[in-house]
């Protein structure tokens, strides 16, 4: 359980930030915030896997960059879900997909020594 609350707020931090470099917008709401991260992290579990497997030879003819096209893709797929939130051009969307992503891969890796650190103690 604290895996997926830590997912969430991961995506809530990569949101905001991609919301103060004005790359998505959520209209300054917190309960929008929450409702596109939430659903950033439901599209993520339940299409994003399909979408890359599917994508597979362009993943690998671009070395790994196609991940960003799909990244925005799923943002893409959250403005759509979420009322409030939206993305706006296709390089913003790839910019803002960058950032969730750099912010995800740094804020997991904090986490994941905090977890660790936890079950060393009990």
């Amino acid at each position: 359980m604290a895996r997926v609350l830590y997912g969430w707020a991961a995506n809530m931090a990569g949101l905001l930030l991609a919301d103060l470099l004005q790359l998505v917008t959520y209209n300054g709401r917190f309960l929008t915030l929450a409702a596109a991260a939430l659903a950033f992290g439901i599209v993520n579990v339940l299409i994003r896997p399909v979408i890359t497997v599917l994508s597979l030879p362009a993943i690998v003819l671009t070395f790994g960059l196609f991940i960003f096209v799909i990244n925005a893709l799923m943002l893409w797929l959250t403005d759509i879900v979420v009322p409030n939130f939206e993305v706006f051009t296709f390089w913003r969307t790839i910019g803002a997909a960058v950032v969730v992503g750099l912010t995800n891969f740094v804020l997991h890796g904090i986490l994941k020594d905090i977890t660790r650190e936890d079950k060393r103690a009990a």
